[in-house]
């Protein structure tokens, strides 16, 4: 799966948890619930049909450790996670750098 390739790419464990980064207009959908955490300081509960969905934004135990974007946070990558909600059906996107070790 996507998490798995991400892993290896970046060469790091099987069990390492990425990180998205939510639309607020997502997080009801994501979480049943809005968890603003535009910090990444909260790991709530993903609900089941979003795991099953969209694995890749779920750690092994079933949360996510958010970044929650609103348009007065970062007004372009807002529009960003908006536009690919349209394409994928979640305004979300993975927040991974892409360095080496």
């Amino acid at each position: 799966d996507m998490r798995d390739r991400l892993n290896k790419l970046k060469v790091r464990r099987w069990y390492r948890p990425v990180a998205p980064m939510i639309a607020d207009e997502a997080l009801h959908e994501v979480f049943g619930r809005v968890v603003k955490s535009p910090y990444m300081t909260m790991a709530p509960q993903v609900r089941d049909e979003i795991r099953v969905r969209f694995p890749a934004l779920t750690h092994l135990d079933g949360t996510a450790r958010h970044q929650s974007v609103g348009r007065d946070d970062e007004p372009w990558v807002h529009a960003l996670l908006l536009a690919v909600g349209k394409w994928t059906g979640l305004g979300a996107l993975i927040n991974k750098s892409f360095t080496s070790k």
